[in-house]
């Protein structure tokens, strides 16, 4: 089977063509386009009129790719960006309009269980032992929010979706440029609120604290680009990301870098994704602060997340349907 799977996020829209089957996943195609869905969402309430036209033009240009691939089947994922404007049944309405997509918003705790599965893919890709996931706590740092899923222990895995996104922390937060010291310390206290408040209120978090499972695994663009920033890539490569570990320290390293650095400065940074460079910081802030609560010296990087986990979970339903 031809499927395709569409990850509608506050920052980029990504698109995965795969050919699947009962022992077969194999990428044909992917792409990424920075749309900004969720542009000044905190302020306004609303997606602008901007960010909903160039994500239209996104999913067109999608629609073109799976045209020629002839995809059998698709599913388009909205995220935070969804979930909380107020006129996103007018973004989904019009996407079905003007390109004949239907777009399926998901609850965080969905969008947790999607990503874990891409990730459980993409250790069977990368010939990594399954048991990694055997007791792990694994996140997501999206523009919106931050997903977590933690593994092993009875009834789990346990997924809790947190209002830590790159895009709506870097809009609150952080308007000198680089960061002002006060910005960068209101900033910290807001995820470690944030963090400490999850722990109280979910079965996720709470227990990550009092058991820390065995390994932690990052993925989406944040981590994975702060992956890139420390092997220096000039070219972006999955195939070296995908397995790599991230440590403690070069996470230090590169914070320290960005609170320092203008967004002119940032644009020249090595491995730095051109489009991300005003909301990077806040995002390893994120990874950092993460590392820090629950103790860990170093990361597992999974290149394959939710847009994986999509088309994963299509290929399962479509194949029982056929069984």
């Amino acid at each position: 089977m031809i499927l395709a799977g569409i990850d509608i996020g506050t920052n980029s829209l990504r698109l995965l063509i795969a050919e699947t089957g009962p022992d077969l996943f194999r990428e044909l195609y992917s792409a990424r386009r920075t749309t900004r869905l969720g542009k000044e969402l905190t302020c306004t309430g609303r997606l602008s009129p901007e960010s909903m036209d160039l994500s239209f033009s996104a999913l067109s240009e999608f629609s073109v790719h799976m045209s020629r691939f002839s995809v059998c089947r698709v599913s388009a994922i909205g995220t935070s960006a969804l979930r909380n404007a107020r006129n996103a049944r007018e973004f989904i309405a019009e996407a079905r309009r003007r390109i004949g997509i239907d777009i399926n918003v998901i609850s965080g705790e969905e969008e947790a269980r999607l990503t874990l599965l891409g990730v459980r893919c993409a250790l069977g890709q990368k010939g990594l032992d399954a048991d990694l996931l055997g007791s792990a706590l694994v996140f997501d740092i999206g523009g919106g929010s931050t997903e977590f899923m933690l593994t092993g222990g009875q009834g789990g895995p346990f997924v809790q979706s947190l209002p830590l996104g790159a895009v709506y922390l870097a809009e609150r937060f952080v308007a000198a440029d680089p960061p002002a010291e006060d910005e960068i310390a209101a900033l910290r206290q807001f995820i470690q609120a944030e963090l400490g408040h999850a722990e109280k209120c979910g079965q996720t978090l709470s227990r990550a604290l009092k058991s820390r499972p065995a390994g932690l695994i990052g993925t989406a663009g944040t981590i994975t680009t702060l992956a890139a920033m420390d092997q220096g890539m000039t070219c972006y490569d999955p195939a070296r990301i995908n397995g790599s570990v991230l440590t403690r320290s070069a996470i230090d390293r590169i914070v320290q870098t960005l609170a320092g650095s203008s967004l002119s400065r940032r644009r020249t940074l090595v491995g730095l994704e051109p489009g991300r460079e005003d909301i990077i910081f806040p995002g390893a802030v994120i990874a950092q602060e993460i590392m820090e609560r629950y103790t860990y010296g170093e990361m597992l990087v999974s290149d394959w997340g939710l847009r994986e986990g999509i088309v994963a979970d299509l290929s399962q339903k479509e194949l029982k349907k056929r069984q």
